[in-house]
């Protein structure tokens, strides 16, 4: 029988467990390669005795496990702006153990006042912070909410007395927009009758939606001066473990990437992840 185990691993003598990167571009390749040994969990044939394991690191420091009466510090080396959804255990799928990441989560990963207050806070006390992420994810239920709204405005007036939602539905509609414009370019205006329309429409807007919040971070922090501190986004695959972008020729695993610079680029990104395999896949069934 196949078995997958997940181990922390905790030595009292172990201090300093040395992976603190020093730079923007060394805390993207450890959530890169974090997360490419989260997914390997799923493929048996790398794993021994029939067991496929990760072992996962964590300083005893890191858990309080100092000198009494010393301080525990707080050094995490990057901020993660994750979907509140269960399924996506953002300190898991990339690998990382206590203290490494900064995880705020709001349904959408939108970037509502308390997320804005929590980033400012962030870089005013952590000063180890050198990436920031925004992960969103497939079959999200606040995109399908929006997407859902967006092709049945019936949907969105029964929003009108719970203004929590719609505030959340309101920040996803320039995603859920843009991914059906590339949508109908994409696969001509009859597909909206597809089955697999609505499923890539909301595929589709996941990754618009996280790559729009992590342009804005990004010139926010530029406007705050913050430099050697890098935006990036990414969509976590809840079925395949992964994190990437699918897009059209390039499958995306284990990618974080940089968000579009302007329109142009907004609007690539979005043909290209309505044309990718993820989206074909859905159009073709």
């Amino acid at each position: 029988m196949y078995m997958i185990e997940i181990i922390y691993r905790i030595d009292p003598n172990d201090r300093d467990v040395g992976r603190a990167p020093r730079t923007a571009q060394e805390a993207r390749h450890l959530l890169e390669e974090g997360n490419r040994g989260f997914s390997q969990l799923l493929d048996p044939s790398l794993g021994e005795d029939g067991v496929s394991r990760r072992i996962i690191r964590v300083t005893a420091a890191d858990l309080g496990m100092t000198d009494q009466g010393s301080v525990l510090q707080h050094h995490p080396f990057a901020l993660v702006i994750g979907c509140a959804d269960a399924r996506v255990p953002i300190e898991l799928i990339f690998g990382q153990g206590v203290n490494d990441l900064f995880v705020l989560r709001v349904a959408g990963n939108v970037l509502g006042e308390e997320i804005l207050g929590s980033i400012d806070y962030a870089f005013q006390f952590l000063s180890s912070l050198r990436l920031v992420v925004v992960l969103g994810h497939t079959m999200c239920g606040a995109v399908t909410a929006a997407a859902g709204a967006f092709l049945d405005p019936a949907k969105y007036l029964g929003l009108s007395a719970d203004h929590e939602l719609r505030s959340i539905v309101n920040q996803l509609f320039p995603a859920v927009r843009l991914s059906h414009e590339s949508m109908i370019r994409t696969w001509g205006s009859d597909a909206v009758r597809h089955e697999g329309f609505l499923p890539g429409l909301i595929e589709t807007s996941a990754v618009v939606n996280a790559a729009l919040m992590a342009a804005s971070l990004r010139s926010d922090l530029a406007a705050k001066g913050l430099t050697g501190v890098e935006t990036v986004f990414s969509v976590y695959n809840i079925g395949a473990l992964s994190v990437g972008v699918p897009r059209a020729g390039d499958e995306g695993q284990f990618q974080l990437l940089d968000p579009p610079a302007d329109s142009d680029g907004f609007e690539k990104l979005s043909l290209d992840v309505a044309a990718g395999p993820a989206v074909t896949a859905m159009m073709q069934q």
